[in-house]
């Protein structure tokens, strides 16, 4: 455990003690990608960041991620968020891992601070980035702060929650969810007007099928169920209602719900 402890000492010493001669122009260069956040500029963040960029998402369950996903991360920040700031910054010189020398990698902890534009509602979370360089370019990048909880810290005050059952029985369940799971099911009402997310999950005890729907406002999630019953062109209602116990009367939308919490 001591020879961890100043293995460490070491590395911060020599990292801090002496840098590398592309630190600083390459601090420039990170600077400018927080810069893209903080000002709303798409084309800094491109200007900086090389198209074989290797990029750690901060979203749960992305992992590393290539040019083109890092770039619709960026521009959903970007397109969402306003007043960003990247707060009382701590930038240092990375190190080779193996020679415990500054390798011109750029390291900076700081605390992101912004409101959202939908909501008006703001956010403030601390995190640590990491920055590697080449001809110019980040090359590899990584973001580490709580995505998810930054998204439900500036989501809606009150959310227009939509519970849709339908009860199903279980020699029937495989025809019905191959139906949800087809191109007229779930992703058609998921990329409805209004529709939020998602969740869908069955009930083998009462043989029900639920549907959790998030919307901007019950009025639009009545557009989408008059269209979904009468005006379909899949025909998909029309194909379930067979698998549905009770047929039509076994289907039941609860919405116009109030007092709505977030725990």
């Amino acid at each position: 455990m001591k020879k961890i402890f100043l293995l460490l000492s070491v590395a911060l010493f020599i990292s801090c003690s002496s840098k590398h001669s592309d630190y600083e122009a390459n601090k420039k260069l990170a600077q400018k990608w927080v810069a893209s956040f903080e000002t709303g500029n798409i084309e800094l963040w491109k200007e900086v960041v090389s198209e074989d960029v290797l990029d750690v998402s901060p979203v749960y369950g992305m992992g590393q991620v290539d040019y083109n996903s890092s770039l619709q991360i960026a521009e959903f920040y970007i397109n969402n968020y306003t007043d960003v700031k990247f707060n009382d910054p701590v930038w240092l010189p990375g190190i080779d891992t193996l020679t415990l020398k500054p390798d011109g990698s750029v390291r900076a902890y700081g605390k992101w601070s912004g409101k959202s534009k939908s909501t008006g509602r703001e956010f403030n979370l601390t995190s640590y980035h990491n920055f590697d360089f080449k001809d110019g370019k980040i090359i590899t990048t990584g973001e580490y702060f709580d995505a998810t909880g930054m998204t439900n810290a500036v989501g809606p005050v009150q959310r227009n929650v939509v519970v849709f059952t339908a009860k199903v029985s279980k020699k029937n369940l495989n025809k019905f969810q191959e139906l949800m799971d087809s191109d007229d099911g779930l992703t058609v009402t998921r990329n409805a007007d209004g529709c939020t997310h998602l969740e869908a999950f069955y009930n083998e005890e009462n043989q029900t099928y639920f549907i959790y729907e998030y919307w901007d406002s019950f009025e639009k999630y009545e557009t989408y169920l008059n269209w979904r019953f009468n005006e379909d062109p899949s025909g998909l209602v029309a194909k379930t209602v067979p698998l549905v116990i009770g047929g039509e009367s076994g289907m039941k939308a609860h919405f116009n719900n109030s007092n709505y919490k977030f725990f």
